[in-house]
């Protein structure tokens, strides 16, 4: 949700083709999780920091990041839900997505993500989601492929 770049291109190409998508760390390393906060210390323990520690500092630090879990938190407890369960209640409703790949830590994490399947989201609910993650931009340069446009064309 914080880097949506394969909206632009890529996952319209899939779909012409016939082909689903297995999205990544939908939770973007635990950081969608809720676990990294603005205002404390952050646990150096996640899954951002081993095995990823290039990609955390590009979020620790990131206000915008960081003002799109606040929304995103926000709209989750409204909901009833968690922020996790909500991230990937959106990326399981996108459509040509066939699965994400969660890698919970822990069975808790494991059931709080399987919880996601039950979360329904709106079309007001998606809109709002799309105003906090604009479709086809980025908040974080989490991924190192650049999804843009690319100035050589076969």
């Amino acid at each position: 949700m914080l880097d949506r770049r394969i909206e632009r291109e890529l996952l319209p190409m899939l779909k012409t083709y016939g082909f689903g998508v297995i999205p990544w760390s939908p939770l973007a390393g635990g950081f969608l999780s809720g676990k990294y906060r603005r205002d404390g210390e952050q646990p150096t323990d996640g899954q951002i920091f081993r095995w990823q520690p290039f990609r955390a500092n590009k979020m620790i630090g990131n206000d915008r990041a960081y003002d799109a879990v606040d929304a995103i938190q926000a709209l989750a407890k409204e909901k009833g839900c968690t922020i996790s369960q909500l991230s990937l209640a959106w990326v399981m409703q996108r459509d040509g997505i066939t699965s994400p790949i969660i890698g919970p830590r822990t069975f808790d994490q494991f059931e709080d993500n399987l919880m996601a399947m039950d979360v329904k989201l709106t079309e007001e609910d998606l809109k709002r989601l799309d105003e906090i993650c604009p479709p086809g931009g980025m908040i974080v340069p989490f991924y190192e492929a650049n999804f843009g446009p690319q100035p050589h064309h076969w």
